[in-house]
């Protein structure tokens, strides 16, 4: 009786301590879709300057349409963008969200990662796909993140409300959101893709919080307690 009591108890804890494991997703509301696209300079022109599209609508290399590749391919430096429509929009709480889509560049040979820091940088758009925008003038940095621990499928956002209220208030036609790595990766090869940008009102990071590690750490406690109690 005692043991099958204490595996009840056990059975519990458990399953209270399976809900708290879930990776916590806010329910962020969706405020608009962005259009994404990714240059590189060199190759066709001068560095630190875009000269030709990795991805865009118009299919160039064969590489899928939407997709903000980020890093290096051979001695071209390449950015991931994205630009939001503002028409009809109001102020008020805005990040800007996007998802890991794969660990390595566009193309062949280039399909690795790289290990370091990407900017996200904001910049005023006008909701083309621009080789120009490589280099548009930057609104300032939103944020920053280190590519280590990354996987296909994370989620990341970045608070961009002050930049997003000022481009509404001042009429603003579109945001451009650019990804790029703090200084040119010269030779060094490796990317990351990103896709799926949009602009939600709340953050959909995907990191548990820190009270579901509480959480989980007092039901490990608790199932350590019953056990004891039990045995004395």
């Amino acid at each position: 009786m005692r043991h099958s009591s204490f595996l009840r108890r056990a059975l519990i804890v458990l399953m209270l301590t399976s809900l708290c494991v879930i990776p916590v997703m806010s329910e962020a509301s969706l405020i608009t879709n962005g259009f994404t696209f990714s240059v590189a300079d060199g190759y066709t022109g001068p560095k630190d300057q875009g000269t030709h599209f990795h991805s865009s609508t118009g299919g160039e290399f064969g590489n899928p349409a939407g997709k903000a590749e980020v890093g290096a391919y051979f001695s071209e430096e390449v950015r991931g963008l994205s630009e939001y429509d503002l028409t009809g929009l109001l102020t008020g709480s805005s990040f800007v969200t996007f998802n890991v889509f794969n660990d390595g560049g566009l193309f062949s040979g280039n399909d690795f990662p790289f290990t370091g820091n990407i900017n996200v940088i904001a910049y005023q758009g006008n909701n083309l796909e621009n080789l120009s925008d490589w280099q548009a003038a930057s609104l300032g940095i939103v944020g920053s993140f280190n590519t280590a621990g990354l996987s296909i499928g994370n989620v990341l956002s970045f608070d961009i409300t002050s930049i997003f209220d000022y481009a509404i208030t001042n009429s603003w036609s579109s945001l451009g959101i650019r990804l790029q790595t703090p200084t040119d990766p010269q030779y060094s090869g490796g990317a990351w893709t990103f896709d799926t940008f949009r602009l939600t009102s709340t953050s959909e990071t995907t990191v548990p919080e820190p009270a579901t590690l509480l959480l989980l750490g007092s039901g490990l406690i608790g199932l350590g307690f019953f056990g004891r109690k039990k045995r004395t």
